[in-house]
């Protein structure tokens, strides 16, 4: 976990790029170009596998669509490089009207500039906390799972003055992690009920911050933690620690035979990794079955996250990746085979570790 001065420090960095824009009396102030159809218009695009602007259960886009997202954009208007802020957090929203031919639009317009190439950064959804100075070229985001529970994903795209009369393709990745429990019995003499199910010893609260200069600006899981964001965990009574994402149901929820009848609704998205320092208290499942068999027998597991694959690999949260935890539940033992994937196909390596 980084000190409070090296994020105090990365920050600072982030203020000083952002305000090191030229500011020049000389740069010349957009203007609409009346002969032809001159706005600039934004539209989503597709990575090359298929994945982008997509979340868990929303291939269609409906759901991405439902929020705005927010724009930064630069015009670098001589070969000097020298710039001119145009967008500076600008919400986009998605309402399938003109005058972008995407459907996604925004107000006041804004006019592409004769000559130059332009520079863009983009985040959904709008309302992610924006830290320090954010301009195009530099972007900090931050995300605590105490208030929020979805996905954030970011853009970066270059592209010449008018793009070809084309909206600007905002190609999104995705920057968290996400993990989901499911639970599946394979013994038929038993009912079992999960009665519930919380989280400890997760980093909460992270901050991201992207460049376009690095490699890679928009995959990543180098988040930032923020210091103290770790939560409690009494170590003589797990119910007396912080809990995060808890389910509880007086009923319970029967157990299926198969994984695939179980829904996913214990889904997390995490700005962290899940490997974690020596003394450190590893991030765990809590949760509680009843057994039923003519009387009940109620057990309650506690079960810390694998930090290694069945290679023996490190294993890490990783942008744009999910993580499925499956609950075998048997009479003497339950078993968790762990499953990596990307968000929205399923077919990934599989480690198994035996809890007995």
């Amino acid at each position: 976990m980084l000190q409070r001065s090296t994020i105090v420090s990365l920050l600072a960095t982030l203020l000083l790029v952002g305000c090191s824009q030229s500011s020049g009396d000389e740069m010349p102030e957009p203007t609409p170009q009346p002969d032809q159809p001159q706005a600039i218009t934004f539209g989503t695009a597709e990575d090359v596998k298929g994945r982008a602007s997509t979340l868990i259960g929303a291939t269609d886009q409906a759901e991405f669509r439902s929020q705005p997202l927010a724009v930064y954009g630069d015009w670098i208007y001589n070969e000097a490089g020298d710039r001119r802020e145009v967008f500076h957090n600008v919400e986009v929203s998605y309402n399938g009207t003109p005058p972008s031919p995407s459907g996604w639009n925004y107000s006041p317009v804004k006019y592409w500039q004769p000559g130059g190439r332009y520079e863009f950064r983009a985040y959904w959804p709008a309302a992610a906390p924006v830290l320090g100075t954010a301009t195009a070229r530099t972007l900090a985001l931050e995300y605590s799972m105490l208030t929020r529970n979805e996905d954030l994903m970011v853009a970066y795209t270059e592209c010449p003055t008018g793009n070809n009369g084309q909206p600007v393709p905002l190609q999104f990745h995705h920057t968290l992690a996400a993990v989901a429990v499911k639970f599946c019995s394979v013994d038929s003499e038993c009912e079992y009920r999960l009665k519930n199910l919380f989280f400890t010893s997760l980093n909460y609260i992270g901050a991201l911050p992207f460049d376009s200069t690095d490699q890679e600006p928009d995959v990543t899981h180098d988040w930032v933690y923020t210091e103290g964001s770790r939560s409690y965990v009494d170590p003589t009574n797990i119910f007396n620690s912080e809990r995060l994402r808890e389910w509880s149901s007086t009923e319970g929820r029967v157990i299926p035979a198969s994984i695939d009848d179980y829904p996913e609704e214990f889904d997390l998205f995490l700005p962290q990794s899940l490997v974690v320092g020596a003394g450190i208290a590893k991030p765990s499942i809590t949760f509680t079955v009843d057994v039923i068999w003519g009387t009940t027998d109620t057990i309650t597991m506690t079960i810390e996250l694998p930090t290694t694959d069945s290679s023996g690999n490190e294993m890490v949260w990783r942008a744009g990746r999910k993580y499925i935890y499956l609950i075998t539940v048997q009479p003497d033992r339950f078993d968790i085979e762990v499953r990596t994937t990307e968000w929205d196909e399923v077919n990934g390596s599989v480690g198994d570790i035996v809890i007995q």
